[in-house]
Parts: C-alpha cells; sequence; structure tokens
C-alpha cells in the first residue's frame, strides 16, 4: 500500500492511499499546516483502516511550490519513510529513494535584519 502526501498548495493538504489499483484521496483545508499535517494523517488512516505499519512506500508532491507548506510535508514524508523503513518517492513517477528534496516556485527572500 502506497501514501500520498501533497501540501505544495497553500491551505490544503490532499492525502491519497493507493493500493490494488484502487486510489482513495481525501482533501483538508488547513490553516498551520505544521501544526495539523500529523493530525489529519492519523484521522486519514483510522478513517481507512490503514495503520502505519500496513505502507509499503511514501510518495509526496516534491513541488514547485510555496517554501513552507512544501518543506513542511516532503519533510513529513522523508521522516516517516526512514522511520518505518520504506522508500519515498516523488510522485508522479519518481523512483524509490533514500530521501525527496523539495522543488520551491521561486527563489528564497532573504534579506539582512533591519537593526
Amino acid at each position: 500500500m502506497e501514501l500520498f502526501i501533497d501540501t505544495t498548495e497553500r491551505g490544503k493538504l490532499v492525502f491519497g492511499l493507493i493500493h490494488d489499483r484502487k486510489i482513495v484521496t481525501k482533501q483538508f483545508g488547513v490553516e498551520k499546516l505544521s501544526e495539523s499535517l500529523l493530525i489529519f494523517l492519523k484521522k486519514f488512516l483510522q478513517t481507512n483502516k490503514v495503520k502505519l505499519a500496513d505502507l509499503e512506500k511514501i510518495r509526496v508532491n516534491p513541488g514547485p511550490g510555496g517554501f513552507a507548506s512544501t518543506r513542511t510535508g516532503v519533510a513529513t514524508a522523508n521522516a516517516l519513510a526512514y522511520a518505518l523503513g520504506i522508500p519515498v518517492a516523488e510522485y508522479p513517477k519518481g523512483k524509490p529513494k533514500v530521501m525527496v528534496l523539495p522543488k520551491y516556485d521561486r527563489l528564497p527572500n532573504i534579506t539582512k535584519p533591519k537593526r
């Protein structure tokens, strides 16, 4: 069974499960992604009667997307894959890797402190 995570669009969180050519998806509206991603993931898995141990691979949309939301989704996917000892891959057709790197929609806006 594969878990899909997409956090590239601000305020939107999408999970999917892919098993035996069947796809189940759920979209959540979120304000603070970093605080709610794991809560919504737990809810999504429980609703579909799936345990973390049932997962064989995690796919994540690496972007492009907003800096914070893309980074949060990719970091979560990488951490879960590492903890579960399963591969992680870019969605849709990435090959399994040890770690996926995020792709941002623009260069970071880093400025000098005003002081």
